[in-house]
C-alpha cells in the first residue's frame, strides 16, 4: 500500500488487487494482493492470526497461487519472504514454491535478507496438493 493509503483507497486497484479468504462461516482466514509486475503477479498474504499453528499455513498459500493462476495464466508467480521466517518458508515449499533468489532488502530496522520465491504452476496440472 502506498504511503497514505491512497492505493487502498481506490475502489478499482482495491477490487483488481486486493482479496479475502474466508471460511464456511464467514469468517475471516486470511487476505491477498495479487500485484502486477509485468508477466510477473506479485504476491502479498497474510493468514489471520488466529488460524496460525492448524495446519493451514501450505492449503492457505495454495488457494492464493492457483487464484493468482487463474487471474492472469501466462505470469510467473511469486512473493518475498524473509529468510528468517522459516516457518513461512516450510509453508511456501508445501505449497509449491521454491526459492529463486536471495538479496538484501531495506527495511526501516536495516537490511534484511529475503527469499524470492516462485510457484511451480505444473503442481497444478499434476493434481498435487
Amino acid at each position: 500500500m502506498k504511503k497514505d493509503g491512497i492505493e487502498f483507497g481506490d475502489p478499482v486497484l482495491r477490487a483488481s488487487q486486493y482479496a479475502v479468504v474466508l471460511d464456511e462461516q464467514h469468517s475471516l482466514v486470511g487476505y491477498a494482493q495479487y500485484f502486477p509486475m509485468g508477466h510477473v503477479t506479485r504476491l502479498g498474504l497474510g493468514l489471520h492470526p488466529d488460524r496460525m499453528g492448524h495446519g493451514l499455513g501450505s492449503r492457505f498459500v495454495q488457494l492464493i497461487a492457483r487464484e493468482a493462476v487463474r487471474r492472469s495464466p501466462g505470469n510467473e508467480i511469486d512473493l518475498e519472504v524473509a529468510s528468517w521466517n522459516k516457518r513461512a518458508v516450510r509453508a511456501y515449499e508445501r505449497a509449491g514454491f521454491h526459492i529463486e533468489d536471495t538479496y538484501l532488502r531495506p527495511s526501516p530496522a536495516g537490511e534484511v535478507e529475503c527469499h524470492c520465491m516462485v510457484f511451480d504452476a505444473s503442481r497444478l496440472s499434476c493434481g498435487n496438493d
